[in-house]
Formats: C-alpha cells, structure tokens, sequence
C-alpha cells in the first residue's frame, strides 16, 4: 500500500517487482502497458469460458448467444490463481455485457453461472462493484497479429484477443485507444525526471520534461488519434453507423450510475491532468473523472496521485523560469488547447455520438443523453485544463458582404436528394456536394443536416472558433440565409410552424437514410461478409419500428394539428410484425430472406412517406413566401393529412405469414 510520501518512482519499482498485474501494469518501458501480452487463455478447468469467448462474433450473428451462455457449467472463481484474474475479468465481464445487449429489445437475467464468477473475479481484483474496467477492455485485451511478432503496440501489427463482434469498428476503435497509450508511455519516464527535477531545484531539466511531455502528447495526437476514421475508405475506417448499433453499447454499464470504459478512464488523461496540477472537477464529467479514478487499479491510482503531489504547476508558477513556463504552456496547449489533443478528441467524440444518437443509441457510458449535454460537459473540463485565451483575440469578420440572399424555402429544396447540397451555418449558406466524401469527419455526419441550419451542431464541437474551419466554410459559401419579409400575424406564425416542421421532417429523412444503412453493413466476422445475418436484420427492423414511433407518429400527430388546426385522424399503429417474421425464422433455423423482403417493402414505404411530406412541407414554405400570405395552406395542410392517411393503411397491413 503506498504512503502519503512514496514517490513515483518508487511505485513504479514496485508495480515491477508485482508477479502479475492486478495491481495495474505500470514500467517506464511499458507505461500503461504490461510488460508482456495478456494472457491468452484460461486454466484448463476454466476453459468453457474462454470457449464461448471465442465464439462471441459467431453466436452474435446468429443471435444464438443467450442460448450458449445458458449452457456453461457453474464453475467457481475462487479456484483460479492470482496471475489468471485479468484474464478472467476480461473474459466475463465481456460475456456478462454481451449477453445483455446482443438482443436490445429484450431484457434478460443474466444466469448465475456467468454472473456469479465475475463478481468473485472483481472482488478478488479490490473492486468496490463488478464492473467492466477499461484495463479489461482495452489494456489486457490484445495480443500481437504474428504469433511471435515484438515491436511498438500499433493498430495494424495487433488484434483484439476477445473481440465480441469483430468487425474493424470494434478493431480499431478499441486498438487505436491501446496505441495512443502505447504512444504515450514516455509520459511516464518523464515524470519521473520532473519529480527529480523538483527535488533538485533544476528549473531548466524540468523544462526539458515538460517540452519531451508536449512532444509525446503531440505524436498521440497527430499519429495514434486519427486512427479511429469516419471516413469511407481510410485505412482505419470506423463506420459510425456500424459502431452505434454494435460496438458502443457493449460498454454501457449495467446498472444506471454504474462504472464503464469510457475514453475519460484512459490512465494517460489522469497522468495528464496530474502534471499540470488540474484541481477544478466541479462538473458532472469531472466528477465521473475521479469516480473512475478511485476505480483505478491500485498502481494507476498511486502513481497519478504521486505525480500530483510532486507540484510541477506550484513550482513552475514560484521558479518565474522563462523556459519553464514556456514549457508548461507547451503542455497544456498541446494537451488542452485548441487543435489539442483533447480537442481533437472532443471533435471526434461528438461526430460519432451525435451521428449515434440518430439511429438509435440513447445513452453514453457515462450516463449522458444528448450530444449537447455532452458536447458542454467535454468543453467545461477542457476549459480546466487549458491556458486563458489571450485578451483581445478577435477573429477576422469574413471580408466579403455581398452574398446573394437566399430564403429558408430554397435552403429545404437543397436536400440529400437535390441535385446540389447546402447547409447552413447561421446566416452562411455553404455548398457541401463534393465535400462530403472529403469531409474530416465523414459524409454520415454532415449529410444528417442536409438542407437545413446546422449551426448549432457547428458550433457545439467548436468549429466556429477554428480558424481553419472558418477557411473552409468561405471557400464553401455559396449565398446568406434571410427569411424574406413577411406581415406580421397569422401569415408569420404560420410560416414559422411550416419552416420548423419542414426542417425538422428533413432531418428526420436524412437521418432515416443513415438508419437503415445498416442492412448492407457488416455487423459481425461471425458470418462472410455480403451474408444478411439476423443480427443484423434486428438493427434493421428496429430502424423501421424507430421511424414508426419517433417520425411517423408525430408528423401524424402532433405536426397535423399543428399545421390544419383540427385533431389528428384516428390511426392504428402496428409494431411487432417484423420482429414476429425474425423469431419465427429463428425458431425454424430458417434464413432470414422472407424477413428482409418485408423489411425492404416497409422501408421504401417508411421513405417514400417521409420525402413525399418533406416536399409538400418545403412547397408550402416556398408558397408563402412568394405570395406574402397563407393562400394555398389550407390545400397542401389537406395532402399532407392524405398522406398520413395513406402511409398509415399500407403500414398497417399485416406482414405474410411464413411459410409452412
């Protein structure tokens, strides 16, 4: 146990001499890292747990998981030796959350068999509550591709040892997480020399530190992030639809308020945050920071703590060294400033979940429920971290002023299936048709605001205050948006209802064709690739019911009161149809080609409703604004109410029954 005065390096020393790491790996060669790859396999009298590990992609395809899991003999951990509980964490903690989420429509117990042992297992480990750590997920959770291979701890040269689905979304979001803290284990040497630094009263070889620190967060940043690509293409490609549906809601916590592996439990952000002596966690993400941190494996939770009390912020702040401060403002600024690592990692965070919270995932591993919620919690705790910015810093105004004006009706007419594309961004109206496939943070994310404002996404990931995204923005511009003046009263509350509904039908049509994407998508290497599984046709049904409960019962609801004045028509709304088709093939080990032809039918009906809404919606917009008044309304208010009706009749057929 250390003492209030064991330095760093003497935990370090100790974590060494450890015969295994259930303490926390820790070394100035390793970093964070074990010293050797993680165990592969469990004693023989363990191995139907590492059997049913090996199977997960398979049994996820198949969704014949929870049936498996079923079947494992109630084994006791407390007859495995001490240098096999990492693996054992590793191993039924994934079970344990897998089990849960493979089926998202259906909640089940998970059996005494795999819940008990886990829970043996974090108890033996000195956890306060079993839970999926981000040392079972991520660190002890690799080995090298060549069974005999040596060298750096990259994306390309490892693979996951147990991977749940298997596909490159899960690969290389988890191993890009594992190289960024591969990269970063000179951060721990260098603590130590700014501890002796301190201890010597040498201002200039703590500088030297502080700059080898700026220049180590600098290669995590530049070289081990952007690993983890939204773009179609790259080498490293993390599709975010794929990655929403199969990949991030594995490390949601069990239990509300419980602990996960989130990106905020990544050892190296703690040791950051020690070193420039970050003290402000009065936010709900800071306090989940220290949460997590009193999680931490013994060795982690000493060491950032031992770097803490080494005061590099206090003395710098009292030694007035040129150099030394240069070098500490280096650190933060490559840590916390803008184009930082944290930024950098902000941005992409909030590409990837906002696109998720579209299709679907309605929470994050630390409890947040909206991407504004989470995009303000990632600045407030950046902004900790960070230098003031420099007083008088203004940003250019954009020099030209002499945009052609263009009125929220033409914005709604440029959509995804326009022939040109815009956005909006405020008053800027910019033309992103050939930019999206080059768009940094993928087509999914720009696409879902095809044809209307999107400044509110804009500026949630600070991209407004990015010099070198406001270049991009000008070279996109095509025009300014201005509502055209209209009189006041019935026509100007009628053409903001109809401006809001039209929007927000669009985006409910661009996010739909996200959605249902994910039936040509790959969701697990259990299957050859182009094979439909049902894994997959459960995300593209839930697609379909999704769009059933959150599009077309409002635009059927609440948006033709809205728009006629007079109540909704009666509609009867089915839902289990789809999934009725999916059990009954399950049941009859049939293929799922019946199901998916269904599906195919619903969906194009689910899209031609939508799109036929959206233009009759943006027609009325353009019409009051061409004739200053709500002539006309009353007509297009009675087609959408038709094709409500019409929708509403198709949809509720009921599906054919199978076969036999």
């Amino acid at each position: 146990m250390a003492s209030w005065y064991e330095t760093p390096a003497e935990i370090v020393r100790r974590a060494a001499c450890a015969p295994h790491d259930n303490a926390g790996p820790l070394s100035v060669e390793h970093g964070f890292l074990p010293a050797r790859p993680p165990r592969t396999s469990l004693p023989a009298s363990h191995r139907p747990w590492d059997d049913v590990a090996a199977e997960l992609p398979a049994l996820h395809a198949r969704l014949a998981l929870r049936d498996r899991i079923e079947t494992l003999p109630p084994l006791s951990a407390a007859t495995l030796p001490d240098d096999a509980l990492t693996r054992a964490a590793t191993v039924l903690g994934i079970l344990v959350h897998a089990h849960d989420r493979v089926e998202p429509r259906r909640a089940a117990t998970t059996p005494p068999s795999l819940l008990r042992p886990w829970r043996e297992v974090c108890a033996r480990l000195g956890r306060a509550a079993p839970h999926l750590s981000y040392a079972d997920l991520v660190v002890m959770n690799w080995r090298h591709a060549a069974a005999a291979a040596t060298g750096p701890v990259r994306v390309e040269n490892t693979r996951l040892l147990i991977p749940t689905v298997g596909v490159p979304e899960e690969e290389v979001f988890y191993l890009a997480q594992l190289e960024m803290l591969a990269r970063g284990t000179p951060l721990v040497a260098a603590s130590l020399r700014a501890r002796d630094a301190i201890a010597e009263d040498d201002a200039p070889a703590l500088a030297d530190c502080l700059t080898a620190m700026a220049e180590t967060v600098h290669d995590v940043t530049v070289h081990g992030l952007p690993k983890i690509s939204p773009r179609p293409g790259s080498r490293f490609h993390v599709d975010p639809v794929v990655w929403a549906k199969t990949v991030a809601p594995l490390a949601v916590p069990l239990t509300p308020g419980g602990l996960g592996p989130s990106g905020t439990a990544s050892p190296m952000f703690h040791l950051l945050d020690a070193v420039i002596g970050r003290t402000d966690y009065a936010s709900p993400l800071g306090e989940e920071t220290l949460r997590l941190r009193r999680a931490f494996p013994p060795h982690w939770r000493e060491f950032v703590a031992a770097v803490f009390r080494v005061g590099v912020r206090a003395y710098t702040s009292a030694a007035r060294h040129p150099a030394l401060t240069r070098g500490l403002a280096a650190l933060r600024a490559g840590y916390a400033g803008d184009g930082g690592l944290l930024q950098r990692h902000h941005l992409k965070v909030i590409g990837y979940i906002d696109t998720a919270t579209r299709v679907g995932r309605d929470v994050t591993i630390a409890g947040f429920h909206r991407t504004g919620r989470i995009s303000r919690e990632l600045t407030t705790t950046r902004a900790t971290r960070r230098e003031p910015p420099a007083e008088g810093s203004v940003r250019p105004p954009d020099p030209r002023d002499d945009w052609p004006v263009h009125t929220p009706g033409e914005l709604l007419a440029r959509h995804r299936g326009a022939d040109r594309q815009w956005i909006a961004l405020g008053v800027e109206i910019a033309d992103v048709t050939g930019f999206l496939r080059r768009h940094p943070g993928g087509p999914t994310s720009l696409a879902a605001y095809l044809g209307t404002d999107a400044a509110t996404a804009y500026e949630r990931t600070g991209h407004h205050l990015n010099d070198g995204v406001r270049a991009q923005v000008r070279r996109l511009r095509v025009g300014t948006l201005a509502a055209p003046p209209l009189p006041g009263g019935p026509v100007r509350v009628a053409y903001d209802a109809w401006v809001t509904w039209a929007t927000q039908v669009t985006i409910w049509a661009n996010a739909l064709h996200g959605d249902v994407a994910i039936r040509w998508a790959r969701t697990s290497a259990g299957a050859p690739a182009g094979e439909l599984t049902p894994y997959t046709m459960q995300f593209a049904i839930e697609a379909h019911e999704r769009f059933l409960r959150r599009v077309a019962q409002p635009i059927a609801t609440t948006m033709v009161e809205e728009l006629t004045g007079r109540p909704a028509p009666e509609i009867s709304w089915t839902g289990e149809g789809l999934y009725g088709l999916l059990d009954d093939a399950l049941d009859r080990g049939a293929g799922v080609d019946l199901v998916d032809r269904v599906w195919q039918s619903a969906v194009a009906l689910d899209t031609s409703f939508v799109d036929s809404v959206r233009e009759t919606l943006g027609t009325g917009v353009r019409l009051i604004e061409t004739r200053r008044s709500t002539a006309g309304l009353g007509e297009l208010a009675d087609r959408v109410v038709a094709e409500v009706r019409a929708y509403a009749s198709e949809a509720a057929r009921p599906p054919p029954s199978p076969p036999g």
